[in-house]
């Protein structure tokens, strides 16, 4: 019986729930802080379960605060997490590092400054996961030496951290780091390859330069790795070449970066993972490697504004799964391969601004997957072929561009495809008449076909092409939107009508 009655004494003690150990008197205390650190705390008690009462009948852990869970560790339960994204904050406790079992704090979109930011988070080795993302954490510089062991996923995106991006990283347990879109400064450091855990890698946006470090090789489960930093920025210095070191980042599925040199060309054979490949802003010596054409679960390529020279490999229309290809802004030429019609499930492609000639094939028509096509700003010639029509039973809307190449004539058949698909074909010498369903073109009375190996007579007859660029307008040397200039040592060969 004594016994008995110790047990109910310890119940009552612990506020009647009949559960042994409460939440332990400093979590409690952190738990308080959070509380009053909210701009609206009629919408906390209205909507988080337990918050706001601070009397001894409603404990965090037992009675499964909102957002916060707990472990037991002898008779008393510590909080593990704190889960409150989006919810007001606008400070956390300045001691909130001696909560010593807390494991995931996840407070992103909140209104968190870095005067309400403690820096003794990122000293608390218990952290298992850190999200302070979407935030304006403007001055918040992080240490130097990030020292978190258990640490796998740290989330700060959008949140103007800003300073210089830690050297030293001793985060074994790493998976997932993504600091994107912040004003961080510096280069990457080689320490971040100790990470050998790590999946996901996001810092585009920022302002880190210098080369990449060849220690990423030894990053073999990385997944996602993005790296461009920003247009706008002076600091797009974060290109370089890509190490001979990454050969062994065999689980690559997405890599946006900013490159230069040659591609490797163990890319192909090592990269069998990848399903996204983007390269911004790179300069490029060489052709594109036809060793891309073995990566047969890419969906995304884009090499636009690359400078890539030569021909486009054929075998690049056989990728199976390819949906998204722009290599437009490049210098490429030669002609559009027949091959591209094997692309079934090809939606977008831009090939637009290159150097490309002959005429457009045939096979386009067998695209049955295709949204958007561009082929501006080339030296195409001939005419739009009869095949085109095929692609308006594509079951979707299709938009074509064509504009400022050297198109001369309309396939027959083509009233249908030309009055259901959006397309510009303007800056090309169309011989006149054109059909009337021919929209955002104009016909040339330059070019009746009379070649000339002068441009003295069409210069006379007030007409002119250039070489590199679109039509000129007739009598002037500019083109229809003015945006080229026209000299006359540019022109080549014309085709007009004399008179």
């Amino acid at each position: 019986m004594d016994s008995l009655y110790v047990k109910l004494f310890v119940v009552a003690l612990l506020g009647g729930t009949g559960v042994m150990g409460k939440t332990n008197v400093f979590d409690r205390k952190m738990l308080d802080y959070i509380y009053n650190s909210t701009y609206d705390r009629s919408h906390i008690i209205a909507n988080w379960t337990g918050w706001g009462n601070s009397s001894s009948t409603s404990d965090p852990c037992l009675d499964k605060w909102h957002g916060i869970a707990c472990v037991e560790e002898g008779s008393v339960h510590y909080v593990s997490e704190i889960n409150l994204p989006h919810h007001e904050l606008f400070s956390l406790p300045e001691d909130i590092q001696g909560m010593k079992y807390l494991s995931a704090l996840i407070v992103s979109e909140n209104d968190i400054e870095r005067s309400g930011f403690p820096m003794g988070v990122f000293a608390m080795q218990t952290l298992e996961h850190l999200d302070i993302s979407n935030m304006y954490l403007l001055n918040l510089t992080l240490p130097t030496k990030l020292e978190m062991p258990k640490l796998r996923d740290f989330y700060g995106s959008r949140s103007r951290i800003n300073g210089l991006f830690p050297i030293s990283w001793e985060t074994p347990n790493l998976e997932n780091l993504v600091l994107n879109d912040n004003e961080l400064i510096g280069y990457l450091p080689s320490d971040l390859g100790k990470s050998i855990n790590l999946k996901q890698l996001f810092l585009q946006n920022n302002k880190l330069y210098r080369n990449f470090p060849p220690e990423y090789g030894n990053l073999h489960q990385l997944v996602n790795l993005s790296l461009v930093q920003s247009f706008q920025s002076q600091y797009r210095g974060l290109c370089s070449s890509i190490p001979s070191t990454w050969e062994t980042m065999f689980s690559l599925e997405y890599i946006s970066i900013c490159t230069f040199g040659h591609l490797p060309d163990y890319i192909g054979n090592s990269w069998q993972q990848l399903r996204e490949f983007i390269i911004v802003g790179g300069e490029y010596v060489g052709n594109i490697s036809e060793s891309l054409c073995n990566l047969n679960l890419l969906e995304r390529l884009d090499f636009s504004y690359c400078q890539f020279i030569g021909e486009i490999p054929g075998c690049i229309f056989s990728i199976p799964n390819l949906v998204y290809l722009d290599l437009s802004h490049n210098d490429l030429s030669g002609p559009i391969p027949d091959a591209i019609g094997n692309a079934k499930n090809l939606e977008r492609l831009s090939l637009a601004s290159n150097r490309l000639n002959g005429s457009l094939p045939k096979s386009i028509g067998q695209l049955s997957s295709l949204t958007s096509i561009s082929l501006e700003d080339n030296s195409l010639i001939g005419e739009i072929p009869s095949e085109f029509d095929a692609l308006r039973s594509n079951g979707h809307s299709l938009t074509v561009y064509l504009s400022y190449n050297m198109i001369s004539s309309i396939g027959s058949g083509l009233e249908q495809f030309f009055t259901y698909i959006y397309g510009e074909y303007n800056g090309n010498p169309f011989q006149c008449p054109l059909p009337t369903y021919v929209r955002s073109a104009t016909c040339s009375m330059c070019n009746t076909g009379a070649k000339h190996n002068s441009c003295e007579e069409c210069v006379s007859a007030g007409c002119g092409w250039c070489s590199y660029g679109p039509n000129c307008v007739e009598g002037t040397h500019q083109g229809p939107d003015n945006r080229y200039t026209c000299p006359e040592d540019y022109w080549s060969f014309q085709t007009c009508r004399q008179g």
